[in-house]
Parts: C-alpha cells; structure tokens; sequence
C-alpha cells in the first residue's frame, strides 16, 4: 500500500534528479559554448567530434524517455481499467445489498457504508496513481540522466 510520506519522498526524489540534471546540463552547456568558442577562433581544430554528437545523442536520450513513458502510459491505462472495473463491480454488490434492505435505517446505513469505503478506496487509488506517475517520471529520467553523466565524464578530461 502506498503511502502519502512514500509519495512524497518519490516526489522529493523526482525533483532532485530534475534539479540534478538542470544543473548538470548547464554545465555542459558552458563546456560547450567554449568548445564552439574556440571552433569559432580555429575551426580547423575544433572538435568535430563532439558537435558531430550532440543532436544525435539528445535524439537518443529523449527518444528512450519517450518509449519509456510511453510502456509506463499503458501500464497506467490498465491500472484504471482495473480500478474502473473494480469500481462497477463494487457498486453493482453495493445496489445489490441495499435492495434486500428492509427498512430505511438499514438502507441508509448500507449507503453510508458503502461511502465510507468509497472514500477509502478512492483515496488508496489516488496514492497508487500519483505513485504510477512518479515512477514513470523516475524511469523516463534514467537515460537522460545517463547521457548527461556521459556528457559530464567525456567533457570533463
């Protein structure tokens, strides 16, 4: 069962790989800007190399973020289905019960059963989601967060 401190804490996490990589990235960036910088004084011995990957490895990098979001999508589509199915299921049990009630104080306390678990219910949902979220953001991270190590190593010698 997730918890809203779990969320959190994976919210938490989420933001500080971001701020890691923004901070990363711009490191780059500058690496960079001297590189082209220097290219710009004595093209002949600019690195080639280096600008030759750019587009490439962005292209790379986000490509895989986006396949990545995009199984974690679908994993997040079938989780609602579940929940919605689960949802009828429940309410058809919930309609079912209050019809063989006899009186109004057992239908009025069947209902206000069947709310309590809804609430419930719908707050567990609610963490599993948002936890869903979370960790597809986590895993789309992953390879930009690679190619902004590689970056750093490689510009860093």
């Amino acid at each position: 069962m997730t918890t809203l401190n779990g969320m959190l804490d994976a919210a938490t996490r989420n933001a500080d790989t971001g701020n890691d990589i923004a901070i990363a990235a711009g490191e780059i960036i500058a690496r960079r800007v001297i590189l082209g910088i220097a290219a710009a004084l004595d093209p002949m011995r600019a690195d080639h190399a280096e600008f030759a990957r750019m587009m490439p490895e962005k292209m790379e990098a986000f490509s895989a973020a986006g396949m990545i979001m995009l199984e974690q999508s679908n994993q997040f589509g079938w989780e609602c289905s579940r929940i919605a199915t689960d949802e009828v299921m429940t309410t058809a049990r919930a309609t079912l019960a209050m019809t063989n009630c006899t009186t109004p104080m057992a239908m009025a306390e069947a209902q206000g059963q069947f709310a309590l678990a809804w609430f419930n219910r719908a707050a567990t949902n609610f963490l599993a989601m948002g936890m869903l979220a979370l960790d597809a953001q986590q895993a789309a991270m992953v390879p930009i967060q690679q190619t902004v190590a590689a970056n750093t190593e490689r510009l860093s010698t």
